[in-house]
C-alpha cells in the first residue's frame, strides 16, 4: 500500500482519480498497518476497493468503509464466496459501487479538479 501511495503522490502525482482494487482470501493481519495507510492516502486522489474472494477473516479489511479519523471515505470492502455465481454485471457494480460518491466528495474537498 505504501508503494502504491508513493507511486501516485510522489513518483506520478496526478489529480486524476485513482482505483486500486485490492483481493484477498483473508487472514489479513497487520490491521494497524492498514489503517494508517488507508487514512494518509485519504487526502490523495485515490480509492481502495477491498475484495474478499472466498475466504473468511477478512479482518480490517471489512471495517474500512466506517473507519474515523479521514478526511473522507477513500474506500470499501465487499466478498465474494463463488465467482462462479456472480455475473460480470453484479461484479463490476459491486466494484465501482461507492467510487461515485467518492469522485464527488473528493472534488467538494478539492483532492480532485
Amino acid at each position: 500500500m505504501h508503494l502504491t501511495i508513493k507511486k501516485y503522490t510522489q513518483e506520478q502525482p496526478s489529480k486524476l482519480p485513482t482505483l486500486i482494487v485490492f483481493l484477498s482470501d483473508g487472514g489479513v493481519t497487520d490491521e494497524q498497518e492498514i489503517k494508517k495507510s488507508v487514512i494518509d492516502a485519504a487526502k490523495y486522489p485515490i480509492f481502495w476497493q477491498f475484495v474478499g474472494l472466498a475466504g473468511s477473516n477478512y479482518g480490517i479489511l471489512e471495517k474500512l468503509d466506517i473507519m474515523d479519523g479521514r478526511i473522507i471515505d477513500n474506500a470499501d470492502f465487499f466478498h465474494v464466496d463463488d465467482l462462479r455465481k456472480i455475473t460480470d454485471e453484479q461484479l463490476y457494480e459491486r466494484l465501482l459501487n461507492e467510487f461515485p460518491s467518492w469522485m464527488k466528495q473528493a472534488r467538494s474537498k478539492g483532492i480532485l479538479s
